[in-house]
């Protein structure tokens, strides 16, 4: 048990000691229990001294950033001209880049160190405090255990002083699952290491991990997650020389490394080589212009308005500008019960850019007008209907969609999310209860990790108050792509994306962002989870 469970069950015994005349010898017990709890455990200043370390590196990773940035764009040789200057503009870019990712995570980990620093002490404190009002009070009544008017009269003070001491266990153990949680996040960054390992040229793996689409942050929106990295590396390594051979000549007439890295997330989805090829033929003409190829190969699922992360706000997803059509979301899986399928479809879709091209333009790119966003409606609900059927057929159906609208049952979930997300992630999909808020806490351990790498992470929800009322709630399956901290974007296939903490997903608060807008669907019940 945890420090504030035990802390918790003392309280219990304090508060509700049996009737009698052994009423003080029952408290005098209880406080013991409750004093015998050790208090939050840690140094502050120790944490406070990693966090000023860490500090002082941002600031040396700040200056040799800068001092790179100068180089690429004022100070490399006249000499080098024409692809060979853009290539070493790009490779110098690219360390600058990969600093200045190196500079921000470190200061976001000494704020988050600095802070954790702060409610240690200050849990600290507090506790001290509990345990002086306990000692206080056991002090007074063991003179006097078999006085019950005595008793009864310490059992409040006894109960605010291991209030107290609780108040100081939930803040320590808060801020310290807070931070272990920011950090995994931040150590999850380390994106060129883990693409440098293997056959790649170091060089190459720097400029591959940090290129992103038009519009990324200095340190998100990369075009490869750091899952697909380790896929592509671990599918090359496994290459006949052929297939190498060919692979690389692909990268080799590469237009920009925007085209390049579109390639290697194609390799890293799972497609063959010969596939990569014809992916490659159709997208080449385009392998010049970023803005094409990140609007014709990604969805937009985490575009907020001005880049901004955990927005409070719903935001909408696009393409090419259109968001409502026919009274719909271009992405909304409109009044039909294929949730299950149109989720992990749009996901899969963000890892896989073979399969998004195939939607965005029919494998058409060239043809005028064959991208327009009426047709990309009709391939992605025709893709959205053939996945219904099939997870219905999977869940055991005898009659599947239209005959029968009334969704997919768990084993249809995990057959999508493997076939959908498991082919793009390598990984197999399991479907887990969520019962409890223990249940729901234990699988955001979990859903942190899996969205660290990477992997998007469906769920099922329901309207928790007319399922009460006896009422057919409302059940929908949604999907959670990326975190930020403590919280988790999640994707409605009503043609929305947004922020929820992760204590909202914990204790049955989905809606208070208006996620599923006036129907409140707001407690998970079931999640489809990495092994």
């Amino acid at each position: 048990m945890s420090k504030v469970a035990d802390l918790q069950k003392a309280q219990q015994a304090i508060t509700h000691p049996s009737v009698g005349p052994f009423v003080g010898v029952e408290l005098l017990g209880a406080i013991d229990k409750a004093l015998a709890v050790a208090g939050p455990a840690g140094n502050p200043g120790a944490i406070r001294e990693r966090a000023k370390a860490y500090s002082e590196t941002a600031k040396a990773y700040a200056q040799a950033s800068a001092d790179l940035e100068s180089v690429a764009t004022a100070k490399l040789p006249n000499a080098w001209t024409g692809s060979v200057a853009e290539n070493a503009t790009q490779a110098v870019l690219a360390l600058a880049s990969e600093l200045t990712v190196s500079r921000k995570t470190l200061e976001q980990a000494a704020t988050q160190l600095n802070a954790w620093a702060d409610d240690l002490e200050g849990a600290q404190n507090t506790d001290a405090q509990g345990i002086t009002a306990l000692q206080n009070v056991q002090k007074t009544l063991g003179q006097d255990a078999f006085d019950t008017e005595k008793a009864v009269a310490a059992i409040g003070p006894a109960d605010i002083a291991v209030g107290t001491r609780i108040s100081a266990a939930q803040r320590a153990e808060s801020s310290g699952t807070r931070t272990a949680s920011l950090i995994n996040q931040l150590a999850a960054k380390a994106r060129t290491e883990r693409a440098g390992q293997g056959t790649i040229d170091p060089l190459a793996a720097l400029v591959l991990a940090n290129e992103k689409g038009p519009g990324g942050g200095a340190d998100g929106d990369y075009i490869l997650t750091d899952n697909q990295l380790d896929r592509a590396k671990e599918f090359m390594s496994v290459m006949n020389g052929a297939d190498q051979a060919a692979f690389q000549s692909l990268l080799s007439g590469a237009k920009s490394p925007e085209e390049a890295a579109y390639l290697w997330k194609a390799l890293a989805a799972g497609h063959s080589v010969a596939d990569v090829q014809q992916f490659a033929a159709l997208i080449h003409p385009h392998g010049d212009d970023p803005a094409w190829l990140s609007q014709h190969l990604v969805p937009g699922l985490s575009t907020d308005p001005l880049q901004e992360e955990s927005t409070t706000h719903k935001t909408l997803l696009t393409y090419k500008g259109a968001q409502i059509l026919d009274g719909y979301d271009v992405y909304s899986q409109r009044n039909v019960g294929d949730c299950v399928a149109a989720s992990t479809v749009v996901a899969s879709l963000k890892l896989d850019p073979v399969s998004m091209l195939q939607v965005t333009t029919g494998n058409m790119p060239d043809v005028p007008g064959a991208d327009a966003p009426e047709y990309f409606k009709q391939r992605l609900q025709q893709l959205f209907i053939n996945q219904y059927q099939q997870g219905q057929l999977a869940n055991g159906d005898q009659k599947i969609y239209p005959e029968n609208g009334g969704g997919i049952g768990p084993k249809g979930n995990t057959f999508l999310a493997n076939q959908n997300l498991g082919k793009a992630t390598g990984s197999t999909y399991e479907y887990v209860d969520l019962n409890t808020d223990d249940d729901r806490r234990a699988a955001v351990n979990r859903i942190e990790k899996a969205l660290d790498e990477g992997k998007p992470v469906p769920f099922c929800a329901y309207d928790e108050a007319s399922k009460n009322a006896g009422k057919d709630g409302s059940y929908h399956q949604m999907v959670i792509v990326a975190r930020d901290g403590d919280r988790l974007q999640v994707y409605n296939p009503w043609g929305q994306s947004v922020w929820v903490t992760e204590d909202q997903f914990i204790h049955n608060h989905l809606n208070d962002g208006g996620l599923t807008d006036t129907v409140n669907i707001n407690r998970p019940y079931g999640v489809e989870l990495p092994k």
